[in-house]
């Protein structure tokens, strides 16, 4: 009898010992996803993507490497500020200027993000979805490393946690973080699960390790140069590897200001379709850069 319950009170403390592990990992995110990153964001980005080699150790690049840059801007929405409205603007090289991606995230669980694609060249808008409601969206964010579903507002909810333990990384300690995507986003993803290592200290992710849907590592994702821009930590260098294709994408922020104003009227469709509009709007958010 007391052997039984014993075995019980084991049984017990090993589940309940499991679920507090599963709410501390949550509650990690949950710091990751409440973390201030300003109401607005203006910025310039440059974009630098290349097929990689292996050469004593290191990936270095096996092909000259394709530069592009672009204006991004940003603007949260809703009570707690979960929406997301953005628009992403080609500027270099001069043969894509225009080409435009717009993306509007929500908190509500369960609604999809949606995406247009402007192509300057045809002068036409392209919805961006998924085959299909039960397979994920394919296709490259102007040619780099992304997928549309990596430029996608993360959702805490569409994903399990488990807190792996901790360690160092780039000396700072970090909590190791698997993210498991529930049904209803496991059959829309890319992704079988994510890796993530959060700074303990600062509340951000400071590198991902994806795998695809066969369990197979598919994408490292490294965030670095982290600086105080209007008060607000911001990495400004992002590091895409794809480990299955063996090409790397670097997202450099040559500028970026948080909290300025953003026109509501900018973060629409007809900023893809009047050019005139878009280009007189753009020098002005340019000039809060300079």
């Amino acid at each position: 009898m007391k052997m039984k319950k014993s075995l019980l009170i084991l049984i017990l403390l090993v589940f309940t010992g499991a679920v507090c592990f599963a709410q501390d990992a949550k509650e990690i995110m949950q710091k990751v996803d409440d973390r201030d990153d300003g109401t607005t964001e203006i910025s310039r980005v440059r974009l630098t993507s290349y097929r990689y080699v292996k050469k004593d150790g290191k990936n270095v690049p096996a092909e000259k490497p394709r530069v592009k840059i672009m204006n991004f801007i940003r603007k949260d929405y809703g009570p707690k500020e979960k929406d997301h409205k953005s628009v992403s603007i080609m500027i270099e090289p001069k043969s894509e200027r225009g080409i435009s991606f717009l993306q509007f995230d929500y908190e509500e669980v369960g609604k999809d993000t949606d995406q247009w694609m402007y192509l300057s060249a045809m002068g036409k808008v392209k919805r961006i979805v998924a085959g299909n409601d039960n397979e994920p969206k394919t296709g490259s964010f102007f040619g780099t490393e992304l997928n549309y579903e990596d430029m996608e507002s993360y959702n805490l909810d569409d994903y399990t946690y488990k807190l792996l333990g901790s360690e160092n990384y780039r000396k700072k300690a970090c909590w190791v973080v698997e993210a498991v995507p529930v049904m209803r986003k496991a059959v829309k993803s890319n992704y079988s699960r994510q890796i993530y290592w959060v700074d303990k200290d600062r509340d951000m992710i400071l590198k991902s390790v994806l795998f695809n849907r066969n369990g197979k590592k598919s994408k490292k994702i490294y965030y670095g140069n982290i600086q105080t821009i209007n008060g607000i930590l911001v990495p400004m260098k992002i590091v895409v590897n794809n480990i299955e294709d063996r090409r790397r994408t670097t997202m450099s922020f040559e500028d970026i200001i948080l909290n300025r104003a953003v026109e509501d009227s900018y973060l629409t469709r007809r900023t893809l379709t009047d050019k005139g509009f878009r280009e007189r709007k753009l020098k002005e958010y340019q000039k809060t850069m300079m």
